[in-house]
């Protein structure tokens, strides 16, 4: 829900945002600047965005890479908070096409 937000401040197309196309590789380092921007003013940004009006009694929320999301989960959710690490070896990410880029 947070890119939404995003995009609707900027103008871009959040379909081909999407897609495979250069679209976003044009726009990657103006929204991580963005998203930085928002997660300085206000850490629980992006959380509490993706959680606003949910109704589910449980929520998988995936791809957390920050330690301050995380703690804004157990924060606000307290023992409900259930947290899994999946780890993948390099050798493994490799063959899912997956190739570092510095920066």
């Amino acid at each position: 829900p947070a890119e939404p937000l995003s995009l609707q401040e900027h103008g871009l197309d959040f379909q081909r945002l999407l897609d495979a196309s250069a679209y976003k590789e044009t726009y990657r380092q103006d929204m991580i600047r963005w998203g930085e921007e928002k997660r300085c003013a206000d850490p629980g940004f992006f959380c509490r965005t993706a959680v606003e009006g949910a109704a589910q009694p449980v929520w998988v929320v995936s791809d957390t890479r920050r330690l301050s999301d995380v703690e804004w989960f157990r924060d606000v959710y307290g023992d409900a908070v259930q947290t899994v690490r999946v780890v993948a070896s390099e050798e493994t990410r490799k063959r899912r096409n997956w190739v570092f880029v510095a920066g």
